[in-house]
């Protein structure tokens, strides 16, 4: 599987710049994000769910035909 790759400058985002860019996905869509700004914000959004601690929810206890 080939990693994403960070935008040309190798920079990443800082939190003023994640901020700006969720407020307009908010506000206006994902179509307003500048397309080098892209794949850095996929990059935090990613970084951001593996980093996420909580263990996942189980909504079923049995197999599937016990219900």
């Amino acid at each position: 599987m080939k990693p994403m790759t960070l935008p040309s400058e190798g920079k990443k985002l800082d939190q003023h710049e994640i901020s700006s860019i969720s407020n307009a996905v908010k506000d206006a869509g994902i179509q307003q994000i500048h397309p080098e700004k892209m794949e850095a914000f996929a990059e935090h959004l990613v970084s951001k769910l593996r980093n996420t601690h909580e263990k996942p929810t189980v909504w079923r206890k049995g197999g599937a035909l016990e219900e």
